[in-house]
Formats: C-alpha cells, sequence, structure tokens
C-alpha cells in the first residue's frame, strides 16, 4: 500500500538484461493496459533497469514485466500493488519504498496469458517439435559428413545420402529461420507470422543470433556441396568442415551452454558432445540401413569395424561433456527430481546408461563373428537388429535433449558474490518504487 503516487520503478536482476527484448505493461484498477515506454539501465549497471511511470489513478496497480533471456527463453513477472491516493504530510519526507514482487517471477515457456499480460507465447510443444526437427537435421549433415570421413568414404557420394544431405540442410535453414521468429514473437509479445519487425533485437540475445547464422551456415553449406566444383579434397573438407562446426555451435549458443555458468567451458563441451552424438546416432542409421545390406562380407566386416572405433571414441566424448554439462547446469542435486529440467536429463542419463549397456552388450557378441570372413553373412541380420535397437534409443535421448533445451536450466548463474549453487529460476532479486518527492 503507497500512499504516494510513485514516478518510477527500478528492477534489480542477478544478470544482465538486454533492453531490447524487455517489456513493460501497467495495468490500472479499470483493467486498462498500457505499454510504458522509456526503460533504461540504472547507473548501478546492466543489471538494473529503470521503467518512468506514468501518473496513476487510486486503486490496484499490476506492473508485468516481460524479456527475453540471452539463451531465448522467455521469462516474465509480475509486482502488485495500492495506491491509495491520499496525500502525504509536507512535514513527512518522502523516502524510497521497497515493494517486494508478490509473485515470484519464473521462467516460462507456456503461454504468458497467465500472466495476464496479453501477451502472445509460442506453445511449448511447438517449441519442442522444431528443436527436435533441427537436431534430427544437423545430427544427420554432420553424421553424414564424419562418416564419410571417417567410416565408409562412400558416404558422401552415394545418391540416398546426398538426397537426405541437401533436404537437412534445407530444413537446417528454414528452421532456423522459423525458430528465429519464435524469438522475435517472444520479444514483441506477438505471433511470429506478426514478428517480422522484431528480428533485428531478437538478435541481440545468443539464441537469436544463432538461429540466423544457422540459417546462413546452413545455406552457404548447400552451395558448397551442391554447386561448388572444388576438385582438392583437403579444400573441400575445410570448406565444409568450417560450416559444420559452425553449425554445431549454434546448438551451444541457442541452448543453456553459452547463458550458464563457465560460457566457455559450455560452449567447447556441448560442440564436442553434439559432434559425438551426430557420428555414433547418424553412422549407426547408414551402417545399418545402407551399408549392411549393399556390401560384400569382408569390405562390412572392415567398415563395421571402423565404426565400433569412430563409436567407442564418441561414447568416451559423451560420457565426459555429459559429466562437464551435468555439473554445469544442475544446481543442487536435488533438482534432478524436482525441477523438469533436472528430469529431463536424470531421463537422458538413464537412456544413455541403458543404450551404453546394448552396445557393449551388441559389440561383444558380434566382435568374434566378425573374424570369420566367409562366415560374417550369416550374422548380418542379428549385427542389423543390434544397430537398430542403438538407433531407436538414440532418437529418444535426441527428443529428451530438445526438452531439455525448451525447459529452464536448473541452476542460475547469479550475480557477483553470490552462491554457485542456486536452484531456483527467478532472476529477479528485488523491486524498488521511488515515490514523488512532495513539495
Amino acid at each position: 500500500m503507497l500512499t504516494t503516487a510513485p514516478t518510477q520503478i527500478t528492477w534489480v536482476f542477478s544478470k544482465e538484461v538486454p533492453l531490447e527484448t524487455m517489456t513493460v505493461t501497467l495495468i490500472d484498477a479499470t483493467g486498462v493496459r498500457s505499454e510504458l515506454p522509456g526503460s533504461t539501465h540504472s547507473n548501478a549497471g546492466n543489471m538494473e533497469v529503470v521503467t518512468p511511470l506514468p501518473p496513476l489513478p487510486p486503486g490496484a496497480i499490476s506492473l508485468r514485466w516481460r524479456l527475453v533471456g540471452p539463451d531465448g527463453h522467455p521469462i516474465s513477472g509480475r509486482v502488485d500493488f495500492t495506491f491509495s491516493g491520499l496525500a502525504s504530510s509536507a512535514a513527512t519526507p518522502a523516502v524510497p519504498a521497497t515493494a517486494p514482487p508478490t509473485t515470484t517471477p519464473v521462467a516460462v515457456v507456456a503461454p504468458l496469458s497467465g500472466q495476464g499480460d496479453g501477451s502472445y507465447s509460442t506453445p511449448t510443444m511447438v517449441r519442442w517439435i522444431l528443436r527436435y526437427a533441427s537436431y534430427l537435421a544437423i545430427m544427420a549433415i554432420v553424421g553424414i559428413l564424419l562418416t564419410s570421413a571417417f567410416v565408409w568414404s562412400a558416404a558422401g557420394k552415394h545418391p540416398p545420402l546426398r538426397r537426405i544431405l541437401g533436404r537437412a540442410l534445407f530444413f537446417t535453414a528454414l528452421l532456423g529461420f522459423l525458430q528465429l521468429l519464435i524469438v522475435a514473437s517472444d520479444v514483441s509479445g506477438k505471433a511470429p507470422w506478426a514478428s517480422f519487425g522484431s528480428i533485428t533485437p531478437a538478435t541481440t540475445t545468443d539464441a537469436g543470433m544463432a538461429f540466423a547464422l544457422r540459417t546462413a551456415l546452413a545455406s552457404s553449406m548447400w552451395l558448397v556441396i551442391f554447386r561448388a566444383r572444388i576438385v582438392h579434397s583437403e579444400v573441400y573438407w575445410t570448406a565444409v568442415s568450417l560450416p559444420g562446426m559452425g553449425l554445431l555451435a549454434t546448438w551451444a549458443f541457442a541452448g543453456h551452454s553459452r547463458s550458464m555458468r563457465w560460457p566457455a567451458v559450455g560452449v567447447v563441451t556441448d560442440v564436442a558432445h553434439h559432434a559425438a552424438a551426430a557420428a555414433w546416432i547418424a553412422g549407426l542409421a547408414i551402417v545399418g540401413w545402407i551399408v549392411i545390406p549393399r556390401e560384400r562380407p569382408n569390405p562390412l566386416a572392415a567398415t563395421v569395424r571402423r565404426f565400433s572405433r569412430v563409436a567407442t571414441i564418441s561414447v568416451g566424448v559423451l560420457v565426459a561433456t555429459g559429466f562437464v554439462q551435468t555439473v554445469r547446469l544442475v544446481g543442487n542435486p536435488s533438482d534432478l527430481f524436482d525441477l523438469n529440467h533436472g528430469r529431463f536429463l536424470a531421463a537422458k542419463l538413464v537412456a544413455l546408461v541403458i543404450m551404453l549397456g546394448i552396445a557393449n552388450s551388441n559389440r561383444r557378441r558380434l566382435e568374434q563373428r566378425l573374424i570369420d570372413p566367409v562366415g560374417v553373412g550369416r550374422h548380418v541380420g542379428d549385427l542389423r537388429r543390434a544397430i537398430v535397437s542403438e538407433f531407436a534409443i538414440g532418437l529418444v535421448i535426441v527428443a529428451i535433449t530438445a526438452a531439455m533445451v525448451v525447459s529452464p536450466p536448473s541452476s542460475t548463474t547469479t550475480g557477483p558474490g553470490a552462491p554457485g549453487w542456486v536452484g531456483s529460476t527467478s532472476i529477479l532479486h528485488s523491486v524498488v518504487v521511488i515515490p514523488e518527492r512532495l513539495p
């Protein structure tokens, strides 16, 4: 309850706030909504935002804030107070009054209609579908290239795989643009198809810029592979490797790896993690559905052994980088069961353990059989079934990964001197309402 009309409100956050993506909506006692322009960073730094307030009518006031974090997550919250409209005594000095939030601000990925600010938010399921499809497309691109380089040299020239590669590049560019529109929608509060004018502020976030770069990189890679006539293999592999690494890096910048603690470590481990996953899962698909039915026993055994070595290295990289990412993204160990992001991570770890167990059992059972080139043909069916089972679990792991990126992380990076392990997703620390000075 305030007896003096405030002239401004200061939002104190635990992270730097991009003004380009922050909006504040005022709802007065009559239900009239108005967007408040003029928010600026305070003299204390970019973690504090000052929003000037217009003259307020007496009654209940609700201030709703919304912004898009660097990782692309829309975040919102509100502060409610009542202005009595009663004049204070001139002899009583006006002092700043602290108004604590009535509702804890939290990261949200569900529609914001529940917040009452009238903004539009793309449903979580749509975000997940786009993430999952993007993951599959990029894994197909990187997986085909890695398989061609280290397992089966004919993969890059195989007609069905080239068609898959071309379509994967097309859909990667298209899905990247659609995801950029969703970030623009989160910034504007409008539907994606009405948010083309917000693309520029959307690219001020790490996620928005990553989606824009993903579209450009996929397009440039398509030109290199399908239109350029590069004769020298070294030049060709350099031309496809650089945008390929860039595509993997957009995963890190469009997710939690760049925005959470230890960002440099997060980006490097994220690129290695997804490269290993692409080499393993896409390699399984290529070996299981194309190499095994077409290759003769002798080259088949050699190809499977090469893939086995690549898969072993990939597993080691996945386990090591997964451990690092778990430490980065999970705050309190109990968050593995208390928060959605933690639950998804726990499910991913369980699925990975199952996949590793199946893979290890299959490798040991089939390794001896592949030693005999004459009898290897009798075991082709077992080999395909083993690979298909691993591939199916790999698709489940990718689906869980997409859900993890859509959900808010279990830990947040707080300001200097704050504890390193924080279980809350709230980034708003306090709110200061400055009353108007009386004459």
